[in-house]
């Protein structure tokens, strides 16, 4: 935890289109064009989970001849932001934050936690 950033990603929800993907015509936005079928919205009063896997970082090194992974950090800071854009613009004076929550996560007393 060096102050170093190992990963990062988003995921954007987006309602299902009006029309189920028939015909060619536009709907209101992008959202509703007719090549946008998988549903990926937030259903109302429906607890949705994500599952996201961040690795810890490593390094390869050479120990007694052999090449081993060793961890360069034992802990990580994880930061998670759910936020409301409705217009598609992280620059938007609309966007509303929902959920903001940071957790530091160690592992040494998680694998103990999980056996």
């Amino acid at each position: 935890m060096d102050g170093k950033q190992v990963y990062n990603d988003q995921v954007i929800y987006m309602p299902y289109p009006a029309r189920f993907g028939r015909g060619a015509e536009m709907g209101r936005g992008p959202y509703e064009k007719c090549g946008l079928l998988r549903d990926t919205c937030l259903p109302p009063l429906k607890m949705t989970k994500a599952v996201f896997e961040i690795p810890f970082p490593y390094a390869d090194v050479e120990k007694d001849g052999k090449k081993t992974r060793e961890l360069t950090a034992d802990e990580l800071l994880v930061e998670v932001k759910l936020w409301y854009v409705p217009f598609g613009r992280s620059d938007d004076d609309w966007n509303v934050l929902f959920f903001s929550e940071e957790k530091k996560i160690d592992l040494k007393t998680e694998w103990i936690w999980r056996k």
